[in-house]
């Protein structure tokens, strides 16, 4: 083997190398300009070098500067790493002697936790027959810092911690590892500039969480921050915790930028806006005022605004981003926690009526004119808690009431598995959950924030507000692409156990709620309303034992569907699902709908089987066009969605064991379809479909069957309809009140 030396031109962060043959007299230096993220006086930062041959180390050597490091022998094939620190007393070696096996020589904190001295460094090997090469010093490390802006006389503390991280750095293999358990990261600040170097976090596909506690006024304000793990590698973060706008607001801004120390033009930002208690908060509605009467007192009660798509406004499926085409409406909605019966007063505030109703109409829901524009109501019980006040048939611009008993079980605050939002207004990004966790948003609290979750045993609940309206709403002419609202299960592998409960969810940027692959599902009393398309309400992905009950949700695409799509791998079954009690109010697209996306018979995956609905009641209904499949309640049986839907050389799979009783529906748009099936072109099956008790009220000439079924070729097997009336008129085989396309392949029975 050749020996060579390196002949080592230092300049800051670039390391020159000049290789000759022991007799040839030295090269001439390279001179390279300095990169702009060199940390300042890096050159009078202490260093090691070493020397490894064949996973061994053959020398090593200490420099007090790094500008001292001027010349090393090495030979060919040989792998030299530098390791440059700015703190002497906050980094050790696991071992600075010749002769070990390379896995030996580690670079850890002083104290074997995850804050250590600012390091960097390089490894390379000798190449053959190179007289002159240049390395680049790296960052090891990443630096993290933390400041106040503005600081009122009311800010006591602020304290960031972080668990999960290396505390060792291999210094011939380049892997970050971790002597014991993974190590916390804490900093505190009273109001002084305060920063660490950190080895980065450990590998994994959940998102690295900041937890940040500010306390002002006497009281801790705690934030959640999640950020992808990679972007704390070789990073600068910097926290801020601006009070600039506190005087006049009452709200102060964390504010997380980070960016790669290497890529340093690439910044990236997350900011989250705290409201302190004594901000008093501003109206949210113009629209409607709200009050209850508790033990005789009436009380005002929060009105809210929310977006609603308007389906006769829309010539084709089609979202419309900037609102240029006025597509979307305003309606509102009102959250009350209180007793029953319940006594309700609601003004109009806009202006004047003729006429008011609320329904469901079968809850038999009586008005009072009190003068002044405002009405008084009774709602009886909870169970009929959820309505719709509609001033002069007015469906765009409507008023949604979610009244219900307080949650006396509920926690008052963060613990080790529960993330707890108080009242008030939280911006809070991306919320992760992880197995055994519990999301809380309690009453009054209004969260600005995305769900994601990862693995089982995993609760969402609480009487307030998941809003997406701060979300970024994108995508194409016809479909949105943002991000879920609650996408649980990232990992699509299956997992078992989750509760959704009561929460309301405003305005997602895509699908409301996904629940792939999952055993064991509760979903109770929660509200949605979303206006666009692609804005699904509930999607059930090859998931089994599934309970929906006591919801109220209001989409412009599907409310409820349940799929069997290619978006997991294998595709599975959905099986034993229970969908009962809720009020449904689809704008364009269907309201509950088995199907469509309903597996793939090529590959035997996939197929939707044993569902039971029932006690459902259907508000709305538009636009049941004969050129898909578009109804009220709606069994489709299209492929797995990754081609054609309707037709194609990608067959669904059988549907079966369809349950359906006690569906109600109460006087949805003229435009709108009540009931439809709808098949796969080519031959499927469907068998073993009931439909019971089924009562359809139609004051406004509703223009369909109220109940379509088109085979497009494909064949129903053992289906069964009875007790199906439309105002009070039985639905029998001959009537007109049914449509089949094709009779002879629909084995059906009337009673």
């Amino acid at each position: 083997m050749t020996t060579l030396r390196h002949i080592i031109l230092f300049l800051l962060t670039v390391l020159s190398f000049g290789c000759t043959q022991l007799e040839d007299p030295l090269p001439s230096f390279i001179h390279i300009s300095d990169p702009e993220y060199t940390p300042e006086k890096i050159d009078e930062w202490p260093a090691y070098a070493f020397i490894f041959d064949n996973d061994t180390c053959r020398n090593v050597r200490y420099y007090s500067k790094l500008r001292e490091l001027s010349e090393i022998d090495a030979a060919e094939g040989q792998t030299v790493s530098i390791v440059a620190f700015e703190e002497n007393d906050k980094i050790s070696f696991t071992d600075i002697t010749s002769g070990k096996n390379a896995a030996k020589y580690i670079a850890v904190s002083e104290t074997y936790g995850a804050i250590v001295s600012r390091s960097w460094g390089t490894i390379f090997k000798v190449q053959e027959q190179k007289n002159e090469f240049r390395q680049i010093l790296r960052p090891i490390t990443t630096d993290i810092s933390m400041h106040v802006v503005d600081a009122p006389e009311t800010f006591g503390h602020a304290s960031l911690t972080l668990d999960g991280f290396h505390n060792g750095w291999n210094i011939y293999s380049n892997i970050y590892s971790t002597r014991g358990t993974y190590c916390p990261v804490d900093l505190t600040t009273s109001g002084e500039d305060v920063s660490a170097s950190i080895f980065p976090p450990q590998e994994a596909d959940i998102p690295l969480t900041l937890n940040i506690t500010t306390r002002v006024e006497d009281k801790d304000y705690h934030t959640e921050i999640s950020v992808d793990r990679r972007s704390l590698l070789r990073a600068s973060a910097e926290i801020s915790i601006d009070f600039s706008q506190y005087a006049s607001k009452g709200t102060f801004d964390i504010i997380l930028q980070y960016r790669s120390i290497l890529n340093p033009q690439n910044t990236y930002e997350i900011r989250k806006t705290v409201r302190t208690s004594s901000f008093p908060e501003k109206p949210d509605n113009r629209h409607y005022s709200v009050q209850s009467n508790d033990e005789g007192i009436w009380n005002d009660q929060k009105v809210y605004d929310a977006l609603c798509s308007n389906a006769d406004k829309h010539p084709n499926i089609w979202n419309d981003w900037g609102n240029k085409k006025a597509m979307r409406d305003t309606m509102s909605y009102c959250l009350i926690d209180t007793e029953f019966p319940a006594k309700i007063r609601v003004r109009k505030n806009t202006s004047s009526y003729s006429k008011v109703e609320i329904r469901p109409s079968t809850y038999g829901i009586e008005t009072k004119d009190c003068g002044d524009n405002t009405i008084e109501f009774t709602i009886p019980s909870e169970a009929q808690g959820k309505i719709s006040v509609e001033f002069d048939g007015d469906r765009q611009h409507n008023l949604f009431i979610y009244a219900r008993r307080a949650d006396t079980a509920k926690p008052t605050g963060n613990s080790g598995t529960v993330k707890y939002y108080g009242k008030g207004e939280h911006n809070a990004g991306t919320i992760w959950l992880t197995t055994g966790q519990t999301l809380y948003i309690d009453h009054g609290a209004k969260v600005y924030a995305n769900v994601k979750t990862q693995g089982s045993n995993i609760t969402i609940a609480g009487h307030g507000i998941l809003s997406g309206e701060k979300m970024t709403h994108h995508g194409d002419n016809q479909y949105s692409w943002g991000d879920f609202l609650i996408c649980h299960n990232t990992s699509k592998s299956y997992v078992s156990n989750l509760t959704i409960k009561d929460i309301t969810m405003i305005d997602s940027p895509g699908w409301n709620l996904i629940i792939p692959q999952t055993d064991g599902v509760t979903i109770d009393g929660v509200n949605m309303i979303s206006w666009e398309l692609n804005g699904d309400g509930i999607d059930i992905v090859s998931s089994r034992n599934v309970e929906i009950k006591n919801c109220f949700i209001r989409t412009y695409d599907d409310a409820i569907t349940l799929k069997c799509r290619f978006i997991v791998s294998p595709i599975t079954d959905v099986s034993n699902v229970n969908i009962h009690d809720c009020l449904i109010w689809a704008d364009y697209a269907r309201g509950i709908v088995i199907g469509p996306e309903a597996g793939n018979s090529q590959l035997s995956t996939g197929r939707i089987h044993d569902v039971t609905v029932r006690n459902c009641t259907f508000l709305q209904h538009k636009r049941g066009l004969n050129d898909d499949l578009r109804a009220a309640f709606a069994i489709g049986q299209g492929s797995d969605g990754q081609t054609a839907l309707w037709s194609g050389s990608n067959p669904p799979n059988t549907i079966s064991d369809i349950s359906a009783s006690g569906l109600t529906f109460d006087n949805i748009d003229r435009s709108g379809r009540n009931v439809a099936i709808w098949q796969y072109s080519s031959p499927v099956y469907m068998e073993n479909i009931s439909f019971t008790d089924f009562k359809v009220i139609d004051n406004n000439s509703n223009i369909y069957p109220a109940l379509t079924i088109k085979t497009n070729g494909s064949r129903i097997n053992r289906m069964k309809v009875r007790n199906f009336t439309v105002n009070g008129t039985k639905m029998t085989g001959s009537s007109s009140l049914s449509s089949i396309d094709k009779p002879a392949n629909v084995n059906i029975t009337f009673e």
